[in-house]
């Protein structure tokens, strides 16, 4: 796979230019989750146990046999090998040979599980009545969690290395901050529906859900400012690729931003909702009801390393840049390249470990480029302060 170098901005008006096409799925199910494995493999699951696979970057798909009943909402990937499906009733679903075979078990919950996130093997899954499960084992046992609240939680996510998010209906908002074993309630200002939380550094995140809501906060999610969305629509899902915003929803929306806080519809080929969304280098994929599956970008490209970027982490501040990536003893080695706003490269890094710190960088914005062999690059933008 060719190394991208180019900027970030270049990256946003690649991404406005492209195009969502439809690709057939061959099921009318709902698809609720999509996940890119690498630049050419995908997951997505949904309704009644159906699962999906592409090996073509999301043009084609295949089913797969769960050997679940129930609705798999949730995706996650632990490492090439092995993967987590989160289902109804507490099912956690795992594939550990690098094949066709999911074996069930329970996470201790006959609840849902609507969201699952993980940070190395610590991961965190959320759903029905404030349901909160942990494992510290890489999904081989569960701990329930008290989480103060009977709303139905939606999503959770990673900040740093103890904290993490989570959200869910009527405007709930949780945090913790001693590595997901206690929860605290968060005021957002909504009694609106939060389908999906999503950070891209310690400090800068976004929330979506129902009535159009966008919420965004730059410390950490300690305060949410409400964001125009442009509509009054249920957003499902919110994604990022280290440069360009994206969110979708009800009657086949798309939205996008460059910041975060001003957004523009999309052009889809669909008027069914949209579920899941996930987009790197301005090509992407997006799934939902009566198993619809759109297509962002050219026929033929490749989806960028989501799983390296989904475990990256930027944090700056006092001169100094950190970059965090999880699971690096699992893949082959990362490479990394900064760039300027001009396109010049400043660092070229050897192979990164668990931390990196940059130092001696003049202020300014600058993209992190990271790639390993065989899988398309990850990109990070980031404002270095000296």
């Amino acid at each position: 796979m060719r190394t991208r170098l180019t900027l970030a901005t270049a990256a946003i008006s690649f991404a406005a230019a492209a195009q969502w096409t439809s690709v057939p799925s061959g099921t009318t199910t709902m698809l609720e989750a999509v996940h890119a494995i690498d630049a050419q493999h995908l997951l997505s699951s949904g309704k009644d146990g159906v699962l999906f696979h592409s090996t073509d970057a999301g043009n084609s798909w295949q089913p797969l046999v769960s050997g679940y009943g129930d609705d798999i909402n949730e995706v996650m990937q632990l490492s090439t090998q092995e993967f987590l499906l989160f289902a109804d009733g507490g099912v956690v679903i795992k594939r550990t040979d690098g094949g066709n075979t999911w074996n069930n078990s329970s996470a201790g919950t006959t609840s849902e599980l609507v969201g699952a996130a993980r940070r190395s093997g610590v991961i965190i899954a959320v759903g029905e009545e404030g349901t909160i499960v942990r494992s510290g084992s890489a999904g081989a046992s569960w701990s329930s969690i008290t989480s103060g609240t009977v709303q139905d939680l939606q999503a959770v996510q990673v900040l740093g290395p103890q904290d993490w998010f989570a959200v869910g209906k009527n405007g709930t908002a949780l945090r913790s901050s001693d590595d997901g074993f206690t929860w605290t309630g968060v005021a957002t200002s909504t009694t609106a529906d939060l389908n999906d939380v999503r950070f891209t550094d310690a400090n800068n995140g976004m929330i979506c859900g129902d009535e159009g809501v966008l919420l965004r906060t730059t410390d950490g999610g300690d305060h949410w400012t409400a964001v125009s969305s442009g509509t009054g629509l249920e957003l499902n899902a919110l994604w990022n690729d280290g440069a360009t915003w994206y969110t979708c929803g009800v009657g086949g929306t798309v939205r996008t931003s460059s910041n975060g806080t001003a957004w523009t519809a999309m052009t889809t080929p669909v008027s069914t909702e949209l579920r899941d969304v996930v987009v790197s280098g301005g090509t992407g994929v997006a799934v939902g009801d009566l198993g619809t599956v759109i297509r962002l970008g050219a026929g033929g490209t490749a989806i960028a390393d989501v799983a390296l970027l989904d475990g990256l982490q930027v944090r700056t501040g006092q001169g100094l840049v950190v970059v965090t990536l999880a699971d690096t003893d699992q893949w082959d080695a990362v490479h990394a390249t900064v760039v300027d706003i001009q396109g010049r490269v400043v660092l070229q890094l050897g192979a990164l470990g668990t931390t990196t710190e940059l130092r001696d960088l003049p202020t300014g914005t600058y993209v992190l480029h990271l790639t390993r062999e065989g899988y398309g690059a990850a990109t990070r933008s980031f404002v270095a302060v000296r």
